[in-house]
């Protein structure tokens, strides 16, 4: 019976791989990310999200796809962050301060093809916290160092160029001596894609 389980895996495994599509390629690009402040405790000041920052990222993907359907993991350097202001309650005092994150992550997305060319898709995405700052102050210590989130976008491909407009939202706890607070860094990103190997 084992025998019998094995060879079946085996064999469905065979097919499928005799019927993906392999890509592997490299990317980068640009995003536009803000930062929400929610659950604030024991703070003398209030923290809101004020503008936008723009960052960047650069790394690699690969796409497996059977027909239609395709699993896209990716890894790749990230900046992102946002620009926040700042009520010191006490002095009653406004400023507008910088939080920037460096970041590693990994979205694993799943998608659909059509009309040949365009393409949807979602999925997690692991974020490691390489390096922070707020207001220039290094806070890396008082972050949660991988975090989750999620992304969702549509993107076309054009002989080997691969272009992406994805929504991602990543939520981290800040937490230190004197308060807590949870930090949602939100961001669009658009990236170019050059596909070196596959289709």
């Amino acid at each position: 019976m084992k025998k019998l389980v094995l060879f079946l895996v085996l064999l469905v495994s065979a097919q499928f791989a005799a019927q993906a599509q392999f890509t592997l390629g490299i990317k980068g690009g640009l995003s536009s990310s803000g930062v929400d402040v929610k659950n604030a405790k024991n703070t003398i000041t209030q923290l809101k999200d004020s503008d936008n920052i723009t960052g960047y990222h650069l790394g690699a993907f690969t796409r497996i796809k059977v027909s239609n359907v395709f699993l896209q993991p990716e890894v790749y350097f990230a900046t992102s962050g946002g620009k926040l202001q700042q009520t010191d309650i006490q002095n009653n005092t406004i400023d507008e301060v910088k939080a920037k994150f460096t970041r590693l992550d990994v979205p694993l997305l799943v998608g659909y093809n059509f009309f040949k060319i365009a393409r949807v898709q979602a999925g997690p995405v692991a974020s490691v916290l390489v390096g922070s700052k707020i207001d220039g102050q290094k806070v890396k210590d008082y972050l949660n160092k991988t975090d989750w989130g999620f992304q969702v976008g549509a993107g076309f491909d054009i002989s080997n160029l691969a272009f992406d407009v994805r929504y991602e939202n990543v939520k981290r706890d800040y937490t230190n001596q004197n308060t807590s607070f949870d930090l949602k860094n939100k961001q669009i990103i658009v990236s170019v894609g050059i596909k070196l190997f596959g289709k």
